[in-house]
């Protein structure tokens, strides 16, 4: 048996055992990224901007179009982020729909959630009919986003009729966690929307180009990838001056990656629309098993053990601050309704 029969012999095994069927033979798509800037607590003016893009895409053929993480709230690092949180079924799900169902497209985002007692970073995906596909809420809330919502385990695969749709939302692409779940559930596509600002300029981190991540998964796994990051300047204030306010810029350099780790769309720092026809094809899928052990991708890593270090400690930090936080809890019931979806 050559390599490409017994991979996809595998992967029809491993559908038939996650009772799902197996689908036959390569299948093309064309998807979309939308590289945009977001204002800070602009919810509505943000959601037109994104409209614009989203009409553009699928005026070029997208069937699906990718969002940044966040898109319609902004980002910003302190508590005035819950002035921009929205219920379950908020401003952000409804445009979703609206816009999926006039586009007949397939559109996701994710949008600060206030559901009883918290608040979430939580991923939508709508269909052509307007229906909710499928959520994802973060697992882990990167760095100091500890301190200002809950991660939540649970699943990051969307089964749609274009396939299984696997969602990693920024710093979670960087855990192993995310990376083995992808390979198990054999997903044949997988969308990582981020919020992922440069701020080395304020002593933080650089963002890393979406080849980055994209082209490790795409290796690995054997599936197409599309990131997505915002563009424009970053301002927020922080919890421990100094500096009372962090001086940044989202730096775009989103990508969409083959399933044979061809680039196929690299953007550069200016807003605008990748479009690309990638192909879903079980041949070519790793089997399923362990493709990284431990907690984080040692290779993928940003600023070296000090800077996971660094992360680690704000990460803790920040969970205990947010569970012992009064506030938070009065907040989000006051936005939520006190319901849980």
């Amino acid at each position: 048996m050559t390599g490409p029969t017994r991979r996809a012999a595998l992967a029809a095994s491993a559908a038939t055992l996650l009772g799902q069927p197996a689908r036959a033979g390569p299948r093309r798509l064309r998807i979309a990224i939308v590289q945009m800037p977001s204002a800070n607590h602009d919810i509505a003016g943000n959601l037109r901007r994104a409209e614009t893009y989203a009409e553009d895409a699928v005026r070029r053929g997208a069937r699906l179009v990718l969002f940044p993480e966040l898109m319609p709230s902004g980002y910003t690092l302190s508590y005035d982020i819950w002035d921009s949180a929205e219920p379950s079924e908020g401003p952000t799900s409804r445009w979703l729909a609206a816009t999926s169902r006039r586009l007949r497209a397939f559109l996701g985002t994710s949008f600060l959630e206030a559901a009883g007692d918290d608040f979430f970073n939580t991923f939508i995906l709508t269909d052509p009919d307007g229906r909710e596909a499928g959520r994802v809420r973060k697992q882990v809330p990167a760095d100091a986003e500890a301190y200002f919502f809950k991660g939540e385990i649970g699943s990051h695969v969307i089964e749609t009729p274009l396939g299984r749709i696997g969602v990693g939302i920024c710093a979670e692409n960087f855990y192993c966690f995310l990376a083995n779940e992808m390979s198990d559930k054999q997903v044949d596509l997988i969308l990582m929307p981020h919020s992922s600002p440069d701020s080395s300029a304020s002593g933080g981190l650089p963002t890393p180009p979406g080849t980055h991540l994209a082209l490790w998964y795409a290796r690995r796994l054997g599936v197409p990838v599309a990131f997505v990051n915002k563009v424009g300047a970053w301002r927020t204030p922080t919890l421990f001056p100094p500096p009372a306010e962090t001086n940044g810029f989202f730096p775009g350099l989103s990508a969409i990656v083959g399933a044979d780790a061809g680039v196929l769309v690299m953007m550069d720092g200016k807003a605008g629309v990748g479009v690309a026809d990638v192909t879903l094809d079980p041949a070519r899928k790793a089997p399923p098993g362990v493709v990284c052990s431990g907690v984080g991708i040692a290779e993928l890593a940003i600023g070296g053990a000090a800077g996971v270090a660094s992360v680690a400690r704000t990460q803790a930090a920040g969970s205990l601050a947010y569970q012992t936080n009064p506030e938070r809890a009065r907040r989000a019931r006051a936005i939520s309704g006190g319901g849980s979806r």
